[in-house]
């Protein structure tokens, strides 16, 4: 009996995971870059280290970095 319950809770979760997943409408922010191509990113600049403006007054940081190799 417990042999066979396992069985079915296995097969259950496999088939839970296995299952393919619907795809959804995308809305708001997504549909925007969808339709445009074009992430707009926003930043803080005097957030030193994450984002400021060095001497050229271009943003930098860790957070300016991590948002390029995002895009």
């Amino acid at each position: 009996m417990r042999h066979s319950i396992g069985v079915v809770i296995a097969a259950a979760l496999f088939l839970g995971v296995a299952a393919p997943a619907e795809t959804q409408d995308l809305g708001g922010t997504l549909k925007k870059v969808r339709e445009t191509g074009v992430i707009t990113i926003g930043h803080r600049d005097s957030s030193i280290p994450l984002s400021y403006l060095d001497d050229k007054l271009q943003p930098v940081g860790f957070s300016i970095e991590l948002c390029k190799h995002v895009v």
